[in-house]
């Protein structure tokens, strides 16, 4: 497979994007670890991000197993404007915006690595097998905690947070289809379309949120982009 150039090439793509997303994830739960408003916070939320940058490294090794050095994946990290933007944003997030990206965010991440634990690269799909594992306890760290910040301050205060990361969630998946797509799936590379992932999520989101006492955001557009 790897003396496969389209294969390869699309490997190492999806390999990098995940790196990347890891590292950014690692580097926001950390940043938030001193600030947690309480000692179960504070514990959950380490572990998060602990776990977040053994995702990172794992995923660097794997990059390395197809001739990634760690600084070509740094690199490649450093070209994205969306994570420049979100360093920028990073110091104007609130408690309960954090516990949205876990809620909301990790939510998707984890619909993601349904996928790539199906990779036909073994080597992926071993380790992605163990990030799936440990993606569970991140959902379930912003259930509760999001949950707990409803009864603790009601409803009023955490709907508008979810409101703001509802349409960057569903953003997240990126456009229905795209002209990789077919070719991900022929390879083997995935298995569902950024849509199929977008549905899944919706399903899986909104009986969550109604039965912590919030609403299902209302959108402006019913289609991608969600603006």
């Amino acid at each position: 497979m790897m003396q496969d150039g389209e294969y390869r090439s699309k490997l190492i793509k999806l390999l990098n994007d995940q790196a990347r997303a890891e590292l950014e994830a690692s580097t926001i739960y950390s940043r938030w670890v001193h600030k947690a408003p309480g000692p179960e916070e504070r514990l959950h939320l380490a572990e998060i991000a602990h776990e977040e940058t053994e995702h990172w490294y794992g995923t660097i090794k794997v990059l390395e197993g197809v001739k990634v050095t760690p600084q070509e994946a740094k690199d490649y990290a450093g070209r994205s404007w969306f994570y420049t933007v979100s360093h920028v944003l990073i110091p104007r997030y609130r408690w309960v915006d954090i516990l949205m990206l876990t809620f909301l965010i990790d939510r998707g991440a984890f619909l993601l690595v349904e996928d790539f634990a199906r990779s036909s690269y073994a080597p992926w799909a071993r380790f992605a097998k163990r990030v799936l594992e440990e993606e569970v306890g991140h959902m379930d760290f912003g259930n509760d905690f999001v949950r707990a910040q409803v009864d603790k301050l009601g409803t009023p205060k955490v709907q508008p947070a979810l409101n703001k990361w509802w349409r960057v969630a569903l953003n997240m998946f990126g456009p229905p289809t795209t002209r990789h797509t077919q070719q991900y799936i022929r390879l083997g590379l995935k298995y569902r379309s950024n849509e199929e992932r977008r549905q899944a999520f919706l399903l899986s989101c909104e009986q969550q949120i109604k039965e912590m006492g919030l609403q299902v955001p209302k959108l402006y557009r019913q289609s991608y982009p969600f603006i």
